[in-house]
């Protein structure tokens, strides 16, 4: 009886690990896929933001001054 018991905390052991194991590949999988759609979202908005600032005739440090001056606006308050 003690060699069955036995038996089953290690078939039970085994499992758990394998359960352990799989959600444990599952959970970086998903990091992976967050983190690449992440950086693909990150690469659009930076295509986009170039293409804009190309259509508006600016180049990168025109775009960071202007960039300053619309924030200082946006702290004012509308309601004045």
């Amino acid at each position: 009886m003690r060699a069955l018991k036995n038996h089953l905390m290690e078939e039970i052991n085994l499992e758990g690990t394998v359960y352990l194991t799989v959600a444990y590949l599952g959970m970086i999988a998903g990091l992976a896929i967050w983190t690449w759609t992440v950086v693909v979202r990150s690469r659009s908005i930076e295509q986009r933001l170039v293409a804009v600032e190309a259509s508006i005739g600016l180049d990168a440090t025109q775009a960071d001054d202007v960039a300053e001056q619309s924030v200082a606006k946006s702290t004012d308050d509308a309601t004045d």
